[in-house]
């Protein structure tokens, strides 16, 4: 191994245990060498941290632990978590990896790096599986419509890699999870990583925010990494509808931040489509609870975010239903 590492992986973890060792499996098990890895745990149990700290010595000198928050603490989030381990990293790219999910392909960083030096790409991603918590396939392969839209001239010598344009990749509603996602430690460094004041949507707001900077961006549609998606996010545990709206209210600060910080017009576009979108969502929550003056609230934002003619006859229909006795 080189005494610097050319990609840095960053493993944010919490209580993770046996779902830890399948993900840093699945990254030991990559035909390239020159890598480290950054564990940062965000407050495991005690227990917990003795199990894997005394796992970490199976996978060598490449893997570093670091506890980031005492025991038992409540933990700094996400988001807080994955950027020190940005800081911390010595890559010239840097990759990430839940620590309940893990990379199915072992060509995944050899195409990555050698594509990206190649052609000097600043962001590159790929195809990922999800399944549900029965192994059941819930997608085949994210970002659909960004695999649709490649044209045999895009694609490049390298292991089926493709270069793509802002408006293929920031195709809606498709996006990145972060399990795919990697990117060039400078670029990071200079939209200053995840976007800490949310808990919800990071990786989207991350997502956005990468594509907005880079210059160059490349596509890999083979399933490179597998989401097992958590039950709370598929409606197996108890949630109600004040939940649900909450979940989109933090979302929708995401999208007001992307409006903020990002400058490409394609950028921005994608901000606006998913802000009507949620606002949509609430506005017809909210009609379906009786809350008409709410309802018409959300869907007048849900209109000026992005304009549509369903959207407006849609409005129109709803101003009818409350005035109408």
């Amino acid at each position: 191994m080189n005494s610097k590492p050319v990609i840095s992986i960053v493993v944010p973890t919490r209580n993770r245990g046996a779902l830890l060792e399948i993900c840093l499996n699945g990254i030991q098990a990559q035909s390239y060498p020159h890598y480290e890895v950054l564990v940062m745990d965000d407050g495991s149990s005690l227990e917990n941290r003795q199990i894997l700290k005394r796992l970490m010595p199976y996978y060598g000198s490449r893997v570093q632990w670091h506890e980031i928050n005492a025991p038992d603490s409540h933990g700094s989030g996400a988001s807080v978590i994955r950027n020190k381990g940005i800081a911390l990293a010595k890559g010239e790219f840097i990759a990430f990896c839940d620590d309940d999910d893990y990379w199915c392909r072992e060509d995944h960083l050899e195409a990555a790096v050698s594509a990206m030096r190649q052609y000097n790409a600043q962001a590159y991603f790929t195809g990922m599986r999800i399944l549900d918590p029965e192994g059941n396939t819930l997608v085949e392969n994210m970002m659909p419509n960004v695999r649709c839209s490649l044209t045999p001239g895009q694609k490049l010598s390298d292991a089926g890699v493709y270069r793509v344009s802002h408006k293929q990749i920031l195709f809606y509603p498709d996006y990145a999870h972060l399990n795919i996602t990697i990117a060039s430690k400078a670029l990071l460094d200079n939209i200053g990583g995840f976007w800490e004041q949310t808990c919800y949507a990071e990786d989207i707001d991350l997502f956005v925010r990468i594509c907005d900077a880079a210059d160059t961006i490349l596509f890999r549609p083979d399933i490179c990494a597998v989401h097992n998606a958590p039950a709370k996010r598929l409606g197996l545990s108890v949630s109600n509808g004040l939940a649900q709206q909450d979940k989109c209210l933090l979302e929708a600060n995401v999208y007001q931040h992307l409006l903020m910080v990002c400058s490409h017009p394609l950028a921005l576009k994608y901000a606006r489509i998913s802000l009507s979108y949620l606002y949509k969502v609430i506005g017809v929550g909210l009609q379906a609870e009786g809350k008409k003056k709410r309802a018409l609230f959300y869907a007048r934002c849900a209109l000026a975010a992005y304009p549509t003619l369903k959207w407006s006859a849609y409005l129109a229909w709803m101003y009818l239903l409350f005035w109408v006795k």
